[in-house]
This record gives structure tokens, C-alpha cells and sequence, in this order.
């Protein structure tokens, strides 16, 4: 199976993912906030039920035998939220077959589900969450209402109930001093910016989530075009800036660039933030030319594997240390083949 993070998308040089979510309620279960154990397993058994019966294969995530690292490493890849991942609530999550999309159950609302994409794919994300949630409302008693749309646990998502995010490194924007200036005129057109896994998180290594702030009052389709707008700005404000850079700061910057793409293919210790910056810089490279053997699924690739959780997970090291012991290995190995 080919996880989202190894795989080629359109612009990624900016864009590394195209994420979509779907906020979906049960009509006569109280809301995750109001549920008991037995409310909540009540939806999930309800959830299961039809996705049984769907031809495009689901496999269900077995949460509460999973040590907390497995559960972080979902985090890492995208599949699950932190808030499902320390959810002391009976929940559970379906991952598909093609790893495209996920199905969170008892998060924040009663159903959220995920599609994911590498690049910019905002069409192929609609499309195949479209047909998930098509075939569920057949089978499932969404809550709505005539008015106002879908009901959602958070008033902000009410109506469409569909978030788009998009994953964007930023590293002229950020480099050049203009992020400030750059999120303020996002936000002026209804977009907002979060850190690398969303709300109440930093970014890291110059990544940043855009997506739309509100979802009343607009269809899914006037939703995407809106944001699609405003990231095609955000997208060509980096490039220029990129060029300007490059043109301004000439050996400079290409000896920062070469000095990270040096470190990573060497180290012999690697902290986790010092990998995102490093290959933040190595990204802004490719971008340039001034790095060619190396690509932006390599870095995608070895930024998801060698997470905390993720070498936590797969080699049972639970050490800092050890963990950036491992990591620099990790990094030295993909980068030098």
C-alpha cells in the first residue's frame, strides 16, 4: 500500500498535501462532549455496520490495543487526530485500503472523515470523499438541519462541515520576513494558518496548514474555489520571493542550502526539529536547482519515518538519544543512496 507521503503531487514544491475533512453526526446520539462509553459504542458499532457493506475496503484501526507510539505515528501520517489519540472514550478509526481515506469515530464529532493527497489535489480529494460520505448518508442518519446543514459539535463547522487544508512549506515567505504580512492577508480572505498537525499546534521546519475558517452559508464547491484562490496567491507570493532570494543572496544562501544537505547526509545525532529545519532548507534547494539528486518524496518520505513516534514504534527506542541516534542513521541511508 502506498502511503500519501511517498507518492507525487501537482506544485509540490510548495504544496506537500491536499487534505479534506468531513464533520458528520449521528441523529440521536448525544454529541463525543455529551456521550457516555455506551453512546459512543453505539456509534462505532452503527459505523461499522455500513462500511461492512461498501465495496471500497476499509480496515479497522485496533485503538485500544495500540501503545500510545502506535497511536502517535497515525498522528504523524496524518491518518488520526491527537485528540483521538488520547480520547479516553470508546473511538476507533478506519483507514481504506488505498490509504487515501480515513474514518475517525468519536472525535470531536461522531464521524470525521479524511482524504489525503500528496500536492495539490484538491478535485481527486473531492471527488473520493464525496463518494464515502454519499454512500454513509445512505446508510447512516446524519444529524441536520433544513437550514442550517450538517450539525456539528463545533458551531464553526456547521453547514457544509467540510474543512480543506492544505500542507504548504513557506520557506522564502518565512526566510524573507513577510509571513506576518502574508497570514494577515489570508486571514482578510477567510482562511487561517495552523502548525504542521492543525489547531494548537507549531509549525515546524517552515510548514504551515491553510485551510477555509468557516463552512455556513457556502457550498462545498464555492468553499474550494475560494480557498484554491487564495492558496494559487500564497503559492506564487513564495516563488517570487524564492527568486528574489536566490537573485539577493546568491552564494549565500546556496551555502546554507549545501551546508544542511551536508549535515543530513552526515550527522551521526539528529534532534527532530533540527531534522525539520535541515530539510527545510534541502527542500528550498530542490526548488532551485541547486540541489538534483534528491527529491521532494524522498524528504516527504524520511520527515514522516523518522518522527519521534515513528522510530518509537517500528525499532522499540524509547530514548531521546537513541531516538536521534536512529534518526541521523535513517536520514544518512535515504539521503546517500
Amino acid at each position: 500500500m502506498a502511503e500519501w507521503f511517498k507518492e507525487h503531487g501537482e506544485k509540490d514544491d510548495v504544496v506537500l498535501s491536499t487534505r479534506i475533512r468531513l464533520a458528520r453526526n449521528l441523529k440521536g446520539i448525544p454529541f463525543p462532549n455529551k456521550m457516555n462509553a455506551d453512546d459512543a459504542q453505539r456509534g462505532i458499532d452503527l459505523v461499522e455496520g455500513a462500511l461492512e457493506e461498501m465495496n471500497y475496503t476499509f480496515t479497522k484501526v485496533d485503538l485500544p490495543s495500540m501503545s500510545q507510539a502506535e497511536k502517535q505515528k497515525l498522528v504523524e501520517e496524518r491518518y488520526i487526530s491527537p485528540n483521538l489519540a488520547s480520547s479516553s472514550l470508546p473511538c476507533a478509526a478506519y483507514i481504506s485500503e488505498d490509504q487515501k481515506v480515513s474514518i475517525m469515530i468519536n472525535e470531536e464529532d461522531h464521524l470525521r472523515i479524511q482524504c489525503i493527497y500528496a500536492g495539490f489535489e484538491e478535485q481527486k480529494a473531492l471527488e473520493l470523499i464525496g463518494r464515502v460520505d454519499d454512500y454513509l448518508s445512505e446508510k447512516l442518519d446524519y444529524a441536520m438541519h433544513e437550514k442550517y446543514g450538517y450539525l456539528t459539535s463545533c458551531l464553526t463547522n456547521v453547514g457544509t462541515g467540510m474543512r480543506i487544508s492544505y500542507m504548504l512549506h513557506l520557506s522564502a515567505t518565512v526566510m524573507s520576513g513577510a509571513a506576518d504580512s502574508v497570514f494577515a492577508a489570508v486571514a482578510k480572505l477567510g482562511a487561517t494558518v495552523r502548525g504542521m498537525y492543525g489547531e494548537g499546534t507549531k509549525s515546524a521546519g517552515n510548514l504551515f496548514q491553510i485551510s477555509n475558517q468557516t463552512t455556513l452559508g457556502r457550498s462545498e464547491a464555492e468553499i474550494a474555489a475560494s480557498l484554491g484562490e487564495t492558496l494559487g496567491s500564497i503559492i506564487s507570493k513564495e516563488r517570487e520571493l524564492r527568486a528574489k532570494l536566490s537573485e539577493k543572496k546568491g552564494l549565500i544562501l546556496e551555502d546554507r542550502i549545501m551546508r544542511s544537505y551536508a549535515i543530513v547526509r552526515s550527522a551521526r545525532i539528529m534532534q527532530s526539529k533540527e531534522m525539520m529545519d535541515r530539510l527545510s532548507d534541502v527542500r528550498f534547494g530542490i526548488g532551485l536547482g541547486i540541489i538534483d539528486d534528491a527529491d521532494y518524496t524522498t524528504l516527504n518520505d524520511i520527515m514522516i519515518c523518522a518522527s519521534p513516534a515513528h522510530i518509537s514504534a517500528d525499532f522499540g527506542i524509547d530514548g531521546a538519544v537513541e531516538r536521534d541516534v536512529k534518526r541521523a542513521e535513517m536520514l544518512r541511508e535515504a539521503l546517500n543512496r
